[in-house]
């Protein structure tokens, strides 16, 4: 990854996952590799996921509990004839912001740890509440026949692209087409790419 992408502030990089829906989950036994999109929550600096105790990835980390987990969060695409005017596709890119784990998968069988994951998932994706709380026996067979899985972090990377590495001609180039365009992700965009130009956020 080239030094000018790369994010180091753990608030920037927590915010990418605490706003991401799912993440894609690999994994690998005896060379074989399997991916799968999950929903996920972050608690301090772990992430923790759900799922029945006997599928496929619960028998893949029972094997190997080694994992890599990545986030993504799309931003405007680029059209080629946003940043030359050679007529050449090459430069037809996504602006984006990533974060890519490596770590290990721990299975939690405390009661109390699999309510708080439950607690804080539910929080995540229905913060208006409206549900017991996981403490309630209601949830009893179900936290039972459920498992909580919990990735220790041991390398975390994160790139966020938005033209930072661009000359200033190509850079003002995409800015005027993305505003030309207009639509409310293309805006957001500018604000993100003046952002990591240090530049004035103002469009």
């Amino acid at each position: 990854m080239k030094k000018i992408f790369e994010i180091k502030d753990k608030t920037l990089i927590y915010d990418v996952l605490d706003k991401a829906e799912y993440g894609t989950l690999a994994l690998c036994v005896d060379n074989v590799p399997y991916s799968v999109p999950i929903n996920f929550v972050r608690i301090e600096d772990d992430i923790f996921f759900h799922g029945a105790l006997s599928n496929r990835k619960m028998k893949m980390l029972a094997q190997n509990p080694k994992v890599s987990f990545s986030v993504v969060e799309n931003y405007a695409l680029i059209d080629s004839d946003f940043s030359t005017t050679e007529g050449l596709a090459c430069p037809a890119t996504q602006f984006f912001k990533s974060v890519s784990i490596d770590g290990a998968a721990v299975i939690e069988e405390s009661r109390e740890v699999k309510e708080k994951v439950f607690e804080s998932l539910m929080h995540k994706f229905q913060p208006k509440g409206g549900y017991k709380p996981f403490s309630d026996s209601a949830y009893d067979q179900a936290l039972k026949a459920t498992a909580v899985v919990k990735i220790e972090i041991e390398k975390c990377t994160c790139k966020f692209k938005f033209g930072q590495h661009l000359s200033d001609d190509r850079f003002k180039m995409i800015v005027s087409a993305l505003l030309a365009r207009g639509t409310q992700i293309d805006r957001e965009t500018v604000t993100l790419m003046k952002e990591q130009r240090g530049e004035n956020n103002g469009i």
